[in-house]
């Protein structure tokens, strides 16, 4: 399997509260070769993020019953890219108020995810990440 090279060496916050899932994806992006933080709240995601510089976030809609948009509306004022990792199913809503921001729904296969947030870094159509 072809890692996704873009990652290497970038500092990547992941935004999860599911201790698994955060454990898995951290996994997927040290695999790849990224640095990986992880936040399970959304107050503790939001300090990490705002004291840290990161190429980019994999941010969950849903932590402990919170909605992480405060810290999605953060991120894109700060032109920090990032992606969505949900299961809420609210992808019609995550577009319209954050267009061209890619929404992974769970489950995700995480080679998907790794090239989604590749291409959220590298300005490309998040569609092309479903090509690769």
């Amino acid at each position: 399997m072809r890692q996704a090279d873009g990652l290497r060496g970038k500092r990547v916050l992941v935004v999860e509260d599911e201790f698994l899932v955060a454990l898995d994806l951290e996994c997927e992006l040290a695999d790849s070769g990224a640095e990986v933080t992880c936040a399970s709240t959304l107050g503790q995601a939001t300090g990490v993020a705002q004291s840290g510089r990161f190429d980019a976030v994999v941010l969950d809609l849903n932590l402990h019953g919170e909605t992480s948009y405060p810290l999605a509306d953060y991120l894109a004022a700060n032109d920090v890219p990032f992606v969505f990792h949900t299961g809420q199913g609210e992808q019609s809503v995550l577009a319209k108020r954050y267009p061209g921001v890619a929404v992974c729904n769970k489950p995700c296969d995480g080679r998907i995810l790794l090239k989604t947030l590749e291409c959220a870094m590298s300005d490309r159509s998040p569609s092309a990440a479903n090509n690769a």
